[in-house]
């Protein structure tokens, strides 16, 4: 999936850090800041226990489905292909119909009419499923992350949901299509958890904690507001959209990590607190919190080790192609 500060390139990079632990299979992986889980779902891939995090609930759907789960859901409950039940909804004009497609009078252009009402008939089909008894909980959520991959594909913006762009793109006019999710199976008790990361610290202990907090001042829970909405659903609660983009109130998800004020604080606090044997925490030279005093901090937990990789900054799909550069730091140490 298209993420802001997703590691999917990087996945050589951190893998080389976990090889300076010489920790294997045997091992419990943490991945704090989770995101898509694509660092997760990579460590899990290679046989570790995966614990995953994230704040945001459209990031603990996607792990839960991911992560904890090792078999793809049988809906034992249902006589039907669920999927294909769900692709044949015709759809209507519902809360994202209404504020972020083009429909009557709204100019909003998040999602074509069409896919919009369709993602309105499957998101109420997959919360009804769930109320009704249909389908466990775990169930719920790989169909919430096949929903979210699934609008990822056909979202008319560029990269983030910050806007929305002005004419469509090719692939947002495409009908939206839920897919079966590839599931690997571990055979590990992985675990996902939906917590403040600074919180959780103090509450697991594990071989490996990898750290990739938010560099600098772009809010995810902003950024990232209308996947936050079709996963939570509307249905319970109700949600204003604001402004020409519709953005919602989701600033109870505002990290403090995103601050200049507060970065380095709560860096420390996780630091500290933190239980592992290693630490790998990933930062960027362009960062709110300096690399010397990331160094300070960690060198106070235990040996530290710096690897680090040039590589082009993220762009969205609307950008020019400016090869512009920036030097990932993957900070390695072992615990005292």
């Amino acid at each position: 999936m298209r993420y802001y500060g997703g590691k999917g390139k990087l996945l050589d990079l951190i893998a080389s850090g976990v090889s300076e632990t010489g920790l294997s299979e045997d091992s419990i992986f943490l991945d704090a800041f989770s995101g898509t889980s694509v660092v997760g779902e990579y460590f899990k891939r290679k046989n570790y226990t995966v614990y995953a995090n994230d704040t945001l609930n459209h990031c603990y759907a996607l792990g839960k489905a991911l992560i904890e789960l090792n078999k793809e859901p049988t809906f034992s409950k249902l006589s039907e292909d669920l999927i294909d039940t769900l692709n044949s909804l015709k759809g209507f004009p519902g809360f994202l119909t209404k504020n972020y497609s083009p429909y009557k009078t709204n100019l909003r252009k998040y999602f074509s009419v069409e896919n919009a009402m369709k993602i309105d008939e499957i998101n109420y089909s997959i919360h009804d499923y769930k109320n009704n008894g249909k389908i466990s909980v775990i169930e719920f959520y790989y169909l919430k992350a096949s929903l979210l991959k699934a609008i990822n594909l056909v979202s008319n913006v560029s990269g983030t949901y910050g806007a929305y762009l002005k004419k469509w793109d090719n692939r947002a006019l495409k009908p939206i299509k839920l897919q079966k999710i590839d599931i690997y199976d571990n055979k590990k008790k992985n675990k996902v958890f939906n917590k403040d990361a600074n919180k959780l610290a103090k509450e697991v202990e594990v071989d490996i904690a990898y750290l990739d907090p938010p560099y600098n001042s772009r809010q995810y829970h902003s950024n990232y507001f209308i996947p936050e909405l079709i996963s939570r659903g509307w249905f319970d609660q109700e949600y204003e959209p604001k402004g020409v983009t519709g953005v919602v109130d989701f600033s109870h998800l505002k990290s403090d990590y995103s601050s200049k004020q507060f970065a380095i604080t709560q860096l420390k606090d996780l630091i500290e607190n933190i239980s592992a044997k290693y630490i790998l925490l990933s930062y960027n030279n362009e960062g709110i919190v300096s690399n010397y005093d990331i160094a300070k901090i960690l060198k106070d937990k235990g040996e530290l080790k710096i690897i680090d990789k040039e590589h082009k900054r993220y762009r969205s799909v609307n950008q020019d192609g400016s090869n512009i550069k920036t030097k990932e730091f993957l900070y390695v140490v072992k615990v005292k």
